[in-house]
């Protein structure tokens, strides 16, 4: 339930700053749940390229705990050439971490670009440039 601002401000403290972690906790969830369903689209239509034998995709499960490096970016794709493209995908509203940060710094200096797309679209327009 959305508080309007007027009500907000007549709130007690302690219920305005619970309502707005609420407010924050819930919004969090939404981008998680709108980057998890970008990402299935994606993974989708990268599947259909691999049945093609155009690349070779791998992208960690994100409903387990991973056993690649934290903070590797979301997708690593085989083309041909031979080349590699890492994509992290970040919907509007996402933050990328720490590690993240981190991972991209050190993939940039060993001469790799991590693309991040925000939606499942991006992500498909950036794989088709460079088949």
């Amino acid at each position: 339930m959305i508080v309007p601002k007027h009500i907000r401000d007549r709130m007690n403290p302690e219920d305005r700053a619970q309502y707005e972690a609420d407010e924050v906790a819930a919004g969090k969830r939404y981008v998680t749940r709108n980057e998890r369903h970008e990402q299935r689209i994606f993974s989708n239509w990268l599947n259909i390229q691999l049945a093609e034998r155009k690349l070779w995709p791998v992208n960690p499960r994100s409903d387990k705990a991973s056993t690649i490096r934290r903070g590797h970016p979301d997708y690593t794709i085989f083309l041909p050439g031979p080349r590699v493209l890492l994509m992290e995908m970040k919907v509007e509203g996402g933050i990328l971490s720490q590690f993240q940060l981190d991972a991209i710094a050190i993939l940039a200096e060993l001469g790799y670009t991590v693309h991040l797309p925000q939606n499942a679209a991006d992500a498909i327009a950036i794989v088709q440039k460079f088949l």
